[in-house]
């Protein structure tokens, strides 16, 4: 995990950050997707974004760590003593990590075809129009409803 405590820039000082922040389904949005879900011929599924932060890449300012020596590749022990390495994948515990993941997740559902529904009110709920799903996604945790057929062909089980 990221230390976001324990952060510092190149002179040493406490480093700091655009925070980017993510921006979750509300619970009046959640309660929405499940009355869909109950329809006839319809359910819900979820799912989990497996290792969803370090699906994205960083951006903006450059990051250095430390690697904690667990995580050293072999051929580095005994040649590095202390090694500083660019970090390049969003790390859960940076503070702009929430952010990169939820573009990122945003760019992969307009993708396949989902839109935001109602973002002012409901962020991070989408429609599939075609389908007929109504996807909800709370940081890296997915939540559908629909048609039961197109969510056994498209959706989480």
């Amino acid at each position: 995990m990221f230390q976001g405590n324990n952060v510092k820039d190149e002179a040493a000082d406490v480093a700091l950050f655009a925070e980017l922040g993510s921006s979750p389904a509300n619970m009046e949005a959640g309660k929405a997707l499940d009355a869909y879900g109950s329809m006839p011929g319809n359910r819900t599924s979820q799912g989990d974004g497996k290792q969803a932060y370090t699906q994205a890449l960083t951006q903006g300012i450059l990051n250095w760590i430390r690697l904690p020596r667990n995580r050293w590749p072999k051929e580095w022990i005994g040649v590095y003593k202390d090694p500083v390495v660019l970090l390049i994948l969003a790390l859960y515990g940076h503070p702009d990590s929430g952010g990169l993941w939820q573009r990122h997740c945003e760019k992969a559902l307009y993708a396949v075809g989902f839109h935001p529904l109602y973002p002012e009110c409901w962020p991070s709920m989408f429609w599939h129009p075609k389908l007929k799903l109504f996807l909800g996604v709370y940081v890296d945790d997915f939540k559908m409803s629909g048609p039961s057929k197109n969510i056994d062909r498209h959706g989480y089980s």
